[in-house]
């Protein structure tokens, strides 16, 4: 049995197009990325929204004022009904399909980079995300911002019985020979048809990730701590921490 690649990521998210197109009409920001962003972005900036699925960031960002903004997916299906939406909306905004481990800009680009709904946790294979922060590092200013988000191995109770069991599969050679590294699962999910891939860290993982990729952390905070979401964004996703990041000089 193969590890899991990066086609099976596209696929995944090919399955959930129309939920997320819908999610992007219906619903827009989080109450949690409307207080980060309004916090820490400028109006002025120039913003990388990377995974930006069908828009649901960028066109929220754009309608609270934020126009320098680009969209840019792994799934070519995902800027096609990114710019179906566009077009509904007559809005000036600019989508491409592009893969966060070789992004094409020039260095020092952009001000923000925002990589939404645990999309970095998306990637399988820690020396692959890695490849994603270095180049997020590469595109941004000097001084810029990274915003994230990411789930919480260590934060919901109720998954605790089930991580100390993966653990202890980990540690016997047991594990799903398609996976990595201790805190990658396949699962189900709110807005895939297919089982989906997704790494669950800790804090202390994101925390050296960070550290040797180049970033200080600015803010973090677990989405339930500071808000109470709407039940249309609790439907549609999971807790997540919030991670507020500062490109080092």
């Amino acid at each position: 049995m193969k590890k899991i690649r990066e086609d099976f990521v596209i696929a995944q998210y090919q399955s959930g197009i129309e939920n997320y197109a819908a999610f992007t009409r219906e619903v827009g920001l989080w109450a949690s990325e409307k207080y980060v962003f309004q916090k820490y972005l400028k109006t002025t900036d120039c913003i990388l929204d990377l995974g930006c699925g069908t828009g649901r960031t960028t066109f929220s960002l754009f309608e609270l004022g934020y126009t320098d903004i680009l969209g840019v997916d792994l799934t070519p299906e995902m800027i096609t009904a990114a710019e179906q939406i566009k077009a509904e909306r007559k809005v000036k905004l600019s989508f491409q399909v592009g893969n966060a481990k070789a992004l094409n800009f020039e260095a020092a680009t952009f001000d923000v980079v925002i990589f939404s709904f645990n999309g970095l946790m998306s990637i399988p294979d820690e020396r692959e995300r890695t490849k994603a922060l270095l180049e997020i590092h590469r595109v941004l200013k000097e001084g810029g911002l990274f915003i994230f988000t990411t789930h919480d191995r260590e934060q919901d109770e109720n998954f605790f019985a089930f991580w100390r069991e993966e653990k202890e599969r980990w540690e016997k050679g047991e594990q799903n020979i398609e996976l990595y590294e201790f805190g990658d699962i396949i699962a189900t999910s709110k807005n895939e048809e297919r089982p989906i891939f997704i790494h669950i860290p800790n804090q202390k993982e994101i925390q050296d990730f960070l550290m040797q990729g180049g970033f200080s952390i600015l803010e973090t905070f677990y989405r339930d701590e500071k808000f109470e979401e709407s039940a249309q964004v609790k439907e549609k996703s999971g807790e997540c921490r919030f991670w507020v990041t500062q490109k080092k000089a």
